[in-house]
Order: structure tokens, then sequence, then C-alpha cells
């Protein structure tokens, strides 16, 4: 086999996995709130811990990606996913779910760096760096949307209980593992023109203020997706009484056609410029959100949430691959390690629906959270598209 073609393999199984365990919680928050006797607040907390890894390691593992390579930060990861799921499986509990996604989130944030950085390595013209990371993570839809169905699937069908799935992740995370044994995963400091940065490269960067507007981009993005996803069963739940079972596999809609938009994407993009994508996708996750929280049916709302995840669907890749491009090539890893920080974002705006929530509505929680996130996203599309003209200016 090719060894390009073997790195590609990996990366789409490490897409797949990765995107698996971050998705579930979205499913799994009623049964949590159900089993462990929490409120809305306190069990957001559990998909928060998750991403708070991001905010809190993401630049540690940065340099720790620089200074023992690809693959063995590879290995770093899956091995901490590993023990994540493992633990969460054979100890449920409220007090080991939060040990436990911590350290999944650890995992995942490794996986993430080092698999962004290596979709780069499948082609080597830079300009199609954002089509391919959009094409890859398709994948990552399909490992989001497989959570709802595989939790309805263990539950309803096999009888199961929810924390068989975490046993499942922990398969996937050894069968990822013996892959990486056995693939040539190319090293960044075997490059002639590779240069490793250092501590002041990071913070350098994290003031720069084009490196700032990608950044809370990011946060912002991951946040919103991420909130949106782990309510849209309480919503429906609440507002039209669907049992928690049929929500999860509403949710994993969700994913499937923001997989869906990715495929689409690949093809959108060899024709529409990346910014103004930016801003058509973050408009219609906007319009689509609002349907959805005023529909009078359960089955608009439901589609209105499914479309919100389809245009969610180039902004992650979109943002990164923008921001990468920013930069001179010898500061990838730094960038990356800046924007895998800005990942934390996935933290913050579950909690901030929940207690919106609290105080006014779900529905009041889910509007301002979208249109905050929404707006800001195709803030950077406009931005981006001003730079771009203004640099052509210049040439001209």
């Amino acid at each position: 086999m090719k060894p390009k073609l073997q790195l590609l393999i990996l990366l789409l199984l490490n897409y797949f996995t990765f995107a698996l365990v971050t998705n579930i919680p979205g499913a799994l928050l009623p049964f949590w709130k159900s089993d462990f006797q929490l409120n809305d607040s306190v069990v957001s907390l559990l998909g928060s811990a998750f991403f708070l890894a991001y905010g809190l390691t993401s630049l540690p593992q940065g340099f720790l990606l620089d200074n023992i390579g690809n693959k063995k930060t590879f290995l770093w990861g899956i091995g901490l996913v590993f023990l994540g799921s493992i633990s969460f499986g054979l100890l449920p509990s409220f007090q080991t779910g939060l040990f436990s996604l911590f350290v999944i989130g650890i995992g995942v944030t490794a996986l993430q760096l080092v698999g962004n950085l290596l979709v780069k390595k499948i082609d080597d013209d830079p300009s199609k760096y954002s089509r391919n990371l959009t094409l890859a993570q398709v994948v990552c839809g399909i490992g989001g949307a497989g959570g709802g169905f595989l939790i309805g699937y263990l539950i309803k069908d096999l009888r199961l209980e929810w924390k068989s799935i975490y046993f499942i992740f922990a398969a996937l995370a050894l069968l990822v593992a013996v892959l990486v044994l056995f693939t040539n995963i190319p090293e960044s400091k075997e490059e002639s023109d590779y240069k490793k940065p250092s501590k002041e490269d990071y913070f350098k960067l994290a003031t720069n203020s084009t490196m700032l507007l990608f950044a809370l981009g990011i946060f912002i993005y991951v946040g919103i997706e991420v909130g949106v996803a782990n309510w849209i069963s309480t919503y429906l739940a609440k507002k039209f009484s669907l049992p928690e079972i049929d929500g999860a596999k509403i949710l994993s809609l969700y994913w499937i056609f923001q997989s869906v938009g990715r495929f689409t994407a690949g093809f959108v993009l060899n024709y529409l410029e990346t910014p103004k994508a930016l801003v058509v996708y973050a408009l219609g996750c906007l319009g689509s959100l609002i349907v959805a929280v005023f529909a009078p049916t359960i089955a608009i709302s439901s589609t209105a949430f499914i479309a919100v995840g389809f245009f969610t669907s180039i902004m992650f890749p979109s943002i990164f691959s923008l921001a990468v491009n920013s930069f001179d090539k010898s500061q990838e890893g730094t960038v990356a390690g800046i924007l895998c920080t800005a990942i934390v974002g996935g933290s913050a705006t579950t909690p901030i629906i929940g207690l919106i929530s609290e105080q006014s509505s779900l529905a009041n929680g889910l509007l301002i959270a979208g249109t905050v996130s929404f707006l800001y996203i195709a803030f950077i599309g406009f931005k981006a598209l001003t730079h771009k003209k203004q640099m052509q200016n210049q040439l001209n």
C-alpha cells in the first residue's frame, strides 16, 4: 500500500473515532441527568470537562508534538482516549465522568492537533488544504452521527446500559493504536525548511491580532456547534415531549447532515472562495436556528436543527485553513496549537445556554448564543474578504 494512502486511511479512522467520542455527550446528557440526578447547569459540566482539556493542554501538547514527533503524539493521544473510556465504562458516576471526559479530552486534543496538520501532507498544494480538510472532516460528521444511532441500538435493541458505548470507544482506540504502529507517518522535523517553534513564538503569535481573530472564531464556532448539539434532545423533549431515544436520532441526523454539508462543500469550495462561503453558511446557520426554536411542529423544528448541522459543515476547516495559510510555513505547528487551544470554546457555550435556560428559557439560551456566535463567524468571512482585496490592490 502506498504511504500516502496508508496515512489517509489512518487519518480517516482517527477523525471517525475522535468525532464519535467527542459528540456522544449530546445524546447522553438526558441519561446522565436522570441516572446521576443532576439539573441542567450541573449535567452540562460533564460535556464541558471534555472541552476544558483543549484550553488547558493544547499549547503544552503543541510543545510535546514538536519534541517527540507525530507518531509518538498519536500514540500518546489514543492511549489517553483508551484510559478515559475504559474508566468511565467500568465506574459510571458523575465524579468519574468528570475525570474520564477530561482525560479523553486531552487525548482527543493531541489527535486533532496532529491529524489536522497531517492532512496537509496528503496534498503538496497548500491552496487545497481547506478543501481537503473539509472533505476529511466528512468522516467527523459520520462519527458524530453514529453516536445517536449506536446509543439507540445498544439501549433499545440490545437492552444494554449507556456505559457500554465507552467499551466500544476503548476498542476503537486500540485499533487506531495498532494502525499508528504500522503506518509510515511523516515527521515535520525531517523537512529541510522546518523550524522548531520556541516558547517565544507561541506567545508572540498569541498576541497577534490576526491570530486572535481566528482563534476566537474557533472558540465561538466549537462552542455553538457543541452547544446546539448538546441541547437538541432536551429542547425537543421539553417542547414536544419527544422521547430521549428519538431525540438522540435527531442529534445523529444533525451530525449526518454536517457530513453531507462537508462532502458537498468540497465541491462548492472549488468555485466559491472560502471567505464568501463562510459568510453564506454562517447566515444559513442563524436562519435555521431561528426556525428551529420558533417552529410550531416537531417536524419543522427537527428539520431546522438538522439544517444547522448542515451549515456548520465548513466552519472549522475554513477558519483553521485561513489561519494556517495566513502565517509562515515554519509557524504552522504554533498556529495549530493556538487554534486547538481555542477548541476549549466547546466547554463554554453548553453551560451558558443551560444557565440562560434556568433564568429564562432554553429557547432564549439557544437564540442568544446562536445569534452572537454565527454573526461573529460571518464577520470573519467579511474580514478575510476585505484583507484579500487590500492585498490585491497593493499588488496592482
